[in-house]
């Protein structure tokens, strides 16, 4: 009887054995040791057990969705959407697969992608109310404001007391223009709940495009009170305040936004624009440097920092910034003719002229621009054509030109 137990067991212990190899070559054991490192939180190694089971069966859709899971986990979220492009390839009736690689399209700023996705999704799922805020999410980030609002409705219509739906439905509307839209969404938000920085938010957004400035502020208030952490609630009260002609508060504002979010270029910009204004040119330069660090096509920022280099005497680098404007907005009327302005600070009349000649073909009724010229005229001894230049740019309105008009054109 023991000769045979033993036996037994031994027979037991190699198929036990053979069905692990056989697990093992099928890809399912390997998937298992994946979900279990994914419930320790070992993501890298459940990644590893899940490669193991798709380098031996392809054809795990499984195994691909679930490693999508373990890459997102490590926010390698284009993998992540390799993988479950593979596996909606071999088994497309995966659960919630299309709502899944929708999200990831988001992480990844690929809009169009995610739209497509959620639209699917609530084709499988048409009562998963869900479905429709994140479609209506994916059509805002894309800029489809209207198909955004569209969406927003259906979302309304089957959860009518959806605070968060009626402020991104309030933002859609705001940047369709539709203001009065927008303030009607963000007072019934506030109705179904009064402490909502987003709200808030909002709303000061609206009194800012309405140039309603202290209301904005106001607002800003309470969106910062109830989120002390609200960066872009400091960032937008600081253009409220700039507007309203308080640049120290401005400049203060910009500063917690920065130290709250190092990564808002315009921030940096808005503070640059603040510092110059009180006097703080280096400083204002720095922020200028940081603002393109973060965004090197940002063209008001090289514009403005061109201003700066010039009043710090950096005149190379004026014209380096102007032209890099000019290149960048080659109809920036402007740039040709600060740009010209330095140039005759070096003695390049000549070229000072083509560039305001630039400036005035852009925009003809551009006083100052006939007036430099003439200067520039005045300097080559074509006194007759800066009289001309004097003229028109007098009778355009720029009230040095009048002066000028009598001292070297009108006879005494």
């Amino acid at each position: 009887m023991k000769t045979l137990l033993t036996s037994l067991l031994i027979l037991l212990g190699s198929l036990q054995v053979h069905s692990q190899v056989i697990q093992y070559r099928s890809g399912l054991q390997p998937m298992k040791d994946g979900d279990n490192q994914m419930k320790l939180n070992n993501y890298r190694q459940a990644y590893d057990n899940y490669t193991i089971a798709v380098n031996v069966d392809p054809t795990l859709a499984d195994a691909w969705y679930k490693r999508s899971v373990a890459l997102t986990k490590m926010a390698r979220y284009k993998e992540a959407i390799a993988d479950q492009n593979r596996a909606m390839q071999i088994n497309p009736n995966i659960a919630n697969l299309y709502d899944s690689r929708a999200q990831l399209r988001m992480l990844v700023e690929d809009y169009p992608g995610a739209v497509e996705d959620y639209t699917k999704a609530i084709e499988s799922n048409p009562d998963q109310t869900e479905l429709y805020h994140q479609l209506a999410n994916a059509h805002l980030a894309s800029g489809e404001f209207q198909a955004a609002v569209n969406d927003y409705n259906l979302m309304l219509e089957k959860e009518p007391s959806d605070t968060l739906a009626y402020i991104c439905r309030a933002l859609a509307n705001l940047n369709l223009g539709e203001i009065e839209l927008a303030q009607n969404d963000l007072n019934k938000a506030l109705s179904l709940c009064e402490e909502n920085s987003l709200a808030f938010e909002l709303q000061g957004l609206i009194y800012l495009e309405r140039k309603n400035y202290i209301s904005a502020i106001l607002a800003f208030d309470n969106a910062i009170r109830l989120n002390p952490e609200f960066a872009m609630a400091y960032y937008n009260r600081g253009v409220a305040k700039k507007l309203n002609q308080n640049i120290v508060g401005a400049e203060a504002d910009f500063t917690k936004a920065i130290e709250l979010n190092q990564n808002i270029s315009s921030a940096y910009f808005n503070r640059a624009m603040a510092r110059r204004n009180m006097g703080l040119d280096e400083e204002a330069l720095e922020d200028y440097n940081r603002a393109l660090e973060l965004d090197k096509d940002y063209a008001e920022a090289i514009f403005f920092r061109g201003m700066t280099k010039k009043v710090m005497g950096d005149y190379d680098g004026a014209i380096s910034d102007y032209s890099t404007s000019i290149d960048l907005n080659p109809n920036d009327y402007e740039a040709y003719n600060n740009r010209a302005n330095v140039k005759m600070l070096f003695g390049e009349y000549s070229s000072a002229i083509r560039d305001y000649d630039e400036a005035i073909r852009l925009k003809d009724d551009y006083g100052i621009a006939y007036y430099n010229r003439a200067v520039a005229q005045i300097m080559i001894s074509k006194r007759e054509m800066a009289c001309d230049d004097f003229k028109q740019s007098e009778t355009l309105g720029y009230e040095p030109a009048k002066q000028a008009m009598d001292d070297f054109c009108r006879v005494r």
